[in-house]
């Protein structure tokens, strides 16, 4: 039996061809997210605390939408644009996570914009 897939709808809903997040099986599968203010649609800033707090806002906000909050997150996937950038990303990020963690991949790469990070995630959504 084939389950379904439902997009989850965000006020930011985006004009390029993909979803904010899909809801299937289950689990909540989030695109990437970087630190693009939803409102102005521009890099909040040159820095990456700024960029990664703005990130996680708009993972949380995509969440809520769909019932779940950061601690149903149960994996992610971090794009960096430098390697220099890893200690710094994770002393923003432990301030929004605790044990147990997500499962986590990091990679850097080159990314789109002025972005030095982006983020996409996997949670469990809240039965209900």
């Amino acid at each position: 039996m084939h389950q379904s897939k439902q997009p989850v709808a965000t006020q930011e809903a985006s004009t390029m061809p993909f979803s904010s997040a899909i809801a299937a099986g289950g689990f909540l599968f989030v695109s990437g997210q970087g630190g693009l203010d939803p409102d102005t649609g521009r890099v909040v800033g040159p820095d990456l605390q700024a960029q990664t707090i703005q990130t996680l806002a708009n993972i949380e906000r995509i969440l809520q939408e769909a019932g779940a909050s950061l601690q149903d997150i149960v994996k992610v996937n971090v794009y960096l644009k430098e390697r220099a950038l890893y200690d710094e990303f994770n002393q923003v990020y432990r301030t929004y996570f605790s044990y147990p963690f997500p499962a986590r991949t990091a990679v850097y790469c080159d990314l789109n914009y002025d972005i030095l990070v982006e983020i996409d995630a996997i949670a469990i959504l809240p039965k209900g």
